[in-house]
């Protein structure tokens, strides 16, 4: 054969053999360059896609089962069915037939459990010690092939999804959701009830809630809607033989959904006003786009988003704010069902804004058209596609019970290759199909609701009750808002200078904790030099510590309306960083104010001197200050709305935590107060300072160094040193003590908090040992078997170093009294159960808790934020966890027992009991 002939086959050889070899990619997700986990693609027999993961670093071990089915499936009859099924798989199977064996050992080794049912998913997830992740398979499979449906738990199971409904009764999220679903074509199944309730899912004539579950799990829980993401330390053949085994029992009935109605509303355009419970006030639209919005690679509804919720300068939001009519503004898909998405822009709106709504619905037209005309362009997807590129070669690590939940989910939206970079795959781009979307977002095609107290309303909603109305929109309005002129200043995003140009990675130092740099200078300056997340991202946390802040309510107040219009008066400028991945927070705290930094390395210190300059010469004006007054009476009044069992533990804190001052106190300080006296309070701040500095990660020290000398040149050079003490926990009397929670609700609310004798590491450990223990079975008692409530939970529950445990249970049924006594005779029967488990089972508690506390963290961030909790409570040896950990691994099971019955159950226990008895 001549050399040119073999030549010419030998290169058509290779290109087979490449061919194939990339088919066997395509089958497999595309991976980070800097992700060291390893991944596994398969389908088995029975149709079940899979997704293995091994991660030879995790010491947590987490799976998630989607079903890509939900409440869009509930039979018109049984609304709620999807979500009660949801609830009912826990509740024992053939193998492991006692209600809470799941929930006990899950919570035994350390981990935790929970599920959801959405529109379209309803998804199981768990996370545990990564050692008992094969037991945690076993139970967690059965649910999908062998569930017992026992009909004493169908009864009592129907409560707790009633309650749970009722705790929401008064979530001003909820009233939202269900008036708009009054606004749905009512043939769409969207448009029906979807938490259930005793109404919903009783007996009845016609039929047994229990042969309705059954019928419905037995035709939408099928392998061939199923998805499973499997994590674990194990290697990738290992996490497979336990897949198959555990999974392939599972039936493929070859199921299938019905699809829907065309047509999510009818009779647009709406205009809608609703009642909140809370002070909210909101401007929002909704643009049906009857269409399945799968075309994740060009990302239209992303890229509109991005131009309409733009907070930059230009944009829609800088300008509303500059007219002191918004406080925020965001922009996406509202819904992706199936063949019924929506685009939804809501705008938060100030009192002033309250007056302006048709003012502001011009503008936000005349800005679409602004995008039809001029907006759709090469450079911003490209500038969109290198961001989102960047982001998945340094994305952060994940909870494992977070990341498994997602990439479930993820399976049945994208192509297996996509799994994992799908969210961020920017590939081609269609002005087209962006104009497409753009034709939709039109007056004729919206839904405006105004929420807002005290608005004029003729309906009431069926489930939640929430008062509501709604008009047609008046053609002259229509075409006031289609011909509006765009108002001077509004105009286009530019390019954004905070685009990483530098993303080198230094040497990782391999320091165990952060040293202190000894200076002359009044700052106390951390470093760590760390890498070993492979990515150049760094942590620059400053804690600026001043009396001021603990002396009275009026200073609270006043820092509070500092950092708020500082934050506002920052956003134009700091936005195009955020999208740039340069994060950062300024907030207030127990001992002054924080600025929190994680981003790139480039460009990092651009944004830290402009921070500490605005923090040293921002002076509100009266409009500013009168936006921020309104704004933090809202945000207190609105605290004071809270759910009963979150009151409970607010108020917990603040009659523990001293010195601190509750939301009334708060509001009754800030109506006194005025703009002189928050410019008075910011120069004041400077006059004495304790200053605390940490750098860490992708930063050297000459680098940090250089940061502090900005800090200290901005703020610390008329600054007197002083020094800061952290509060301290009020101790309580040696018996029960009583408060009432401030609240109006319907139901019934009790925490009862047991403190620690002392402050002592060992005492906090033995309480979170007891805590551990307890927890599951006494979440079963409450709930499974006394149907107490839906909200129930039994933890350790420390107060800055001081050792507690709350129990915390809120009712539609018992009293309060009734919810402590029960708890009270659980312990009193529990102080045998534990002197006699087992040393095995003993043991399994002991390895969980110390597993959580000494976990890696999973990213910088999280690093950062454990290395200074340790500088702020002085700890130079930053081994606060293994001491607890220590302490811990030394305990026996008579010592816990006793400590339940010797201090937690005794007359003379440390105990405060926050209750209330709602209004029915």
């Amino acid at each position: 054969m001549p050399t040119r002939n073999r030549t010419f086959f030998f290169a058509i050889f290779l290109a087979i053999v490449f061919s194939f070899f990339r088919g066997a990619f395509d089958d497999q997700p595309v991976t980070s360059s800097q992700d060291s986990k390893q991944y596994r693609y398969l389908e088995l027999d029975n149709q079940l896609k899979v997704l293995l993961i091994s991660d030879k670093t995790a010491d947590h071990g987490a799976a998630s089962l989607d079903v890509n089915v939900g409440s869009l499936q509930d039979p018109k009859a049984r609304p709620g069915l999807a979500h009660f099924l949801e609830h009912m798989l826990f509740l024992g199977t053939k193998t492991y037939p006692t209600a809470g064996e799941y929930q006990s050992f899950i919570s035994q080794h350390g981990g935790m459990h929970n599920a959801f049912t959405a529109a379209e998913h309803t998804n199981y997830f768990f996370q545990i010690d990564a050692k008992q992740l094969e037991g945690a398979l076993d139970r967690f499979s059965r649910f999908f092939y062998e569930p017992l449906f026992t009909e004493e738990y169908v009864q009592r199971e129907k409560n707790a999804v009633h309650s749970e409904y009722q705790s929401k009764y008064k979530d001003d999220y909820r009233r939202m959701q269900y008036v708009n679903k009054a606004l749905m074509n009512p043939e769409h199944p969207a448009s029906h009830f979807a938490t259930g309730s005793l109404d919903t899912l009783s007996d009845n004539e016609t039929s047994k809630v229990r042969d309705d579950l059954i019928t419905f799990y037995e035709r939408y829980y099928s392998a061939n809607l199923m998805t499973l993401v499997v994590y674990g330390p194990q290697s990738l053949n290992e996490l497979e033989s336990w897949s198959k085994k555990r999974f392939d029992p599972i039936q493929n009935k070859q199921a299938s959904v019905d699809s829907y109605p065309s047509e999510l509303y009818l009779d647009l355009p709406k205009d809608v006003r609703i009642q909140p419970v809370k002070q909210l006030l909101s401007l929002s639209f909704i643009f049906p786009l009857n269409d399945a919005v799968t075309d994740y690679k060009k990302k239209p509804t992303q890229y509109i988003g991005h131009l309409l919720g733009h907070e930059g300068e230009g944009s829609l939001l800088a300008w509303l704010k500059q007219q002191g009519w918004a406080e925020g503004l965001s922009a996406g898909l509202g819904s992706n069902m199936n063949n019924n998405s929506t685009l939804q822009i809501n705008i938060s709106l100030t009192e002033k804004g309250l007056n302006h709504t048709d003012e502001i619905s011009a503008q936000l037209f005349a800005y679409i058209k602004l995008i039809e005309n001029q907006g759709i362009n090469q450079w911003v997807f490209e500038e969109e596609k290198q961001l989102s590129h960047l982001q998945f070669t340094f994305a952060p690590g994940q909870k494992p019970a977070n990341l498994v939940q997602g990439l479930s989910m993820n399976m049945h939206e994208y192509k297996t290759k996509d799994i994992l970079q799908g969210p961020y795959l920017w590939d081609e781009f269609d002005a087209n199909r962006i104009q497409q979307l753009l034709a939709k977002l039109t007056p004729e095609n919206s839904i405006r609701t105004l929420i807002a107290p005290g608005v004029e309303t003729n309906q009431v909603e069926t489930w939640f009750a929430a008062p509501y109305a709604v008009e047609a929109i008046s053609q002259e309005k229509l075409d006031a808002w289609k011909t509006a002129e765009l108002a001077d200043g509004l105009h286009l995003p530019a390019a954004n200078p905070f685009i990483p140009q530098d993303i080198s990675i230094l040497p990782d130092t391999k320091q165990s904790h952060p040293k202190y740099i000894k200076q002359e200078n009044d700052l106390q300056l951390w470093h760590m030099q760390d890498t070993s997340f492979n990515a150049p991202q760094s942590s620059i946390l400053v804690n600026l510590r001043s009396p001021l802040i603990q002396q009275s309510a009026h200073n609270q107040v006043m820092l509070d309306a500092w950092v708020k219009m500082l934050n506002d008066h920052l956003n134009s400028f700091s936005y195009p960083a955020l999208l740039a991945g340069q994060e950062y927070s300024l907030y207030g705290h127990m001992r002054g104010l924080g600025i929190r930094m994680y981003g790139y390395r480039d460009k990092q210190d651009t944004l830290l001197e402009k921070i500490v300059h605005e923090l040293n010469q921002f002076k509100a004006n009266d409009a500013q200050w009168l936006q921020a007054q309104q704004e933090l009476v809202r945000a207190y009044e609105n605290a004071l709305q809270q759910k009963p069992f979150e009151r409970s533990i607010a108020q917990l804190n603040q009659e523990l935590i001293q010195p601190s001052f509750d939301e009334q106190a708060l509001l009754t300080a800030l109506k006194q107060s005025n703009l002189n006296d928050v410019n008075e309070f910011s120069m004041q701040f400077f006059d004495k300072l304790e200053v605390v500095v940490l750098g860490h990660g992708n930063i050297d020290q000459v680098q940090l160094m250089n940061a502090s000398k900005t800090i200290k040149k901005a703020l610390l050079e008329n600054s007197h040193k002083t020094t800061v003490e952290r509060k301290h926990v009020l101790q309580l009397p040696a018996r029960l003590s009583e408060q009432v929670i401030n609240t109006e609700h319907n139901d019934n609310a009790m925490t009862w908090y047991v403190q620690a004798k002392t402050d002592t590491l060992k005492e906090r450990a033995t309480m979170g040992l007891l805590g551990q223990i307890v927890r599951s079975p006494y979440y079963t008692y409450m709930r499974t078997e006394k149907k107490y409530g839906y909200i129930v939970f039994a933890t350790p529950y420390p107060m800055i170093d001081q050792g507690g445990l709350a129990f915390i249970v809120q009712s539609p049924t018992a009293d309060s009294q009734t919810l402590l006594n029960e708890s009270q005779q659980f312990l009193q029967g529990y102080v045998s159960e534990i002197r006699n488990m087992s040393e095995e089972d003993f043991a399994a508690h002991q390895q969980g808790l110390i597993t959580n506390l000494l976990k890696k963290p999973l990213n910088l961030k999280e690093k950062s934020n454990q290395f200074w909790s340790e500088i702020d409570r002085n700890n130079s040896q930053f081994n606060t966890q293994q001491t607890l950990a220590d302490f811990i691994a030394e305990l026996d099971k008579e010592t816990v027992a006793s400590y339940l019955e010797q201090h937690v159950l005794a007359d003379t226990s440390k105990t405060l009991l926050l209750h209330y008895d709602g209004q029915k």
